[in-house]
């Protein structure tokens, strides 16, 4: 055997060696688990689109915190087969009494459910999260040598409003809502295990005020007890947020009040936000007209 046939054996051998090692430890990150954690109220319209988006992207179960009125809508109803399977978790947050829902919610997710998963996402059931086409899902992106030393992935919201739509449409989101605007707002992936509960240090619904290391979606380190992060960092993902789907959907919303406030506290903001309403669309027939009816008041 010629010297020049052996040193391309040696190099094509070890070739094949390091892409072996390549391969086997990109299978092994890829064995990651993921969950995500939501707090819902008023939902059943889009629990199933949601729920299947985010089973698309590779996430590993979802627990829903459950903040529907006693007698209101059950996502039973709804989602009962991903119940049934195990995928979905429906905690039971109905009427409660608790000063801050959302707050107890992801606190009580992050504790039951860090040492089960490796990454846990807090996400409303309006946010959508899209990776960078170079990503197969969720694991690929968690995976990235980027987060390698992440503990809180921070995802900027791209605000998607329909203001000129009157009334719900029987069609996807992604169908429906094609008008958009950036936002410096994120909301926050976060790894599990970490020495102690991410929520334990209240600071907001976008994030936790503990001090850990924190990174936009291209993983530069970025403010850590920040619910914003300007300019928006879209390189790697964005956190698509169906905010204004319709006149009549945005009442509903403005009626719900808001899951990181009390019961009592909330009636104070229905009212404002009615006043608001009115005092914005007094002269607008149409939607005034959609807000007697879903405010129940006599205008």
């Amino acid at each position: 055997m010629s010297k020049k046939i052996y040193i391309s054996i040696i190099i094509f051998l070890t070739y094949l060696f390091f892409q072996n090692i390549i391969l086997n430890q990109k299978l092994i990150k890829k064995d990651i688990k993921i969950c995500l954690c939501v707090i819902a109220k008023n939902e059943n319209l889009y629990a199933r689109e949601f729920i299947e988006h985010y089973k698309k992207l590779g996430y590993s179960k979802i627990f829903i915190y459950d903040n529907n009125e006693i007698g209101g809508e059950y996502f039973e109803n709804v989602i009962n087969d991903y119940i049934k399977s195990g995928y979905v978790k429906i905690i039971d947050y109905r009427s409660t009494t608790k000063a801050n829902p959302q707050y107890e919610a992801y606190k009580d997710c992050y504790t039951n459910n860090n040492k089960l998963y490796h990454w846990l996402s807090f996400y409303d059931m309006d946010e959508y999260l899209e990776l960078n086409k170079k990503y197969e899902n969720i694991q690929e992106f968690l995976n990235d040598k980027i987060f390698d030393y992440c503990q809180n992935i921070k995802i900027n919201w791209v605000m998607y409003m329909n203001k000129n739509v009157l009334y719900y449409e029987n069609k996807s989101l992604y169908e429906r809502m094609k008008v958009f605007e950036n936002n410096e707002h994120i909301k926050s992936t976060v790894r599990g295990n970490l020495s102690e509960n991410y929520w334990d240090k209240y600071s907001n619904p976008h994030t936790s005020s503990s001090n850990f290391t924190s990174c936009s979606s291209s993983g530069k380190i970025i403010k850590f007890d920040s619910p914003f992060n300007y300019p928006p960092d879209y390189t790697k993902a964005k956190l698509k947020h169906y905010y204004y789907k319709s006149f009549e959907e945005y009442c509903l919303k403005m009626k719900r009040g808001q899951a990181d406030r009390d019961k009592s506290t909330n009636i104070n903001i229905i009212n404002h936000n009615y006043q608001e309403l009115f005092n914005r669309f007094r002269n607008d027939s149409q939607k005034i007209i959609i807000m007697k009816k879903i405010f129940n008041i006599s205008l």
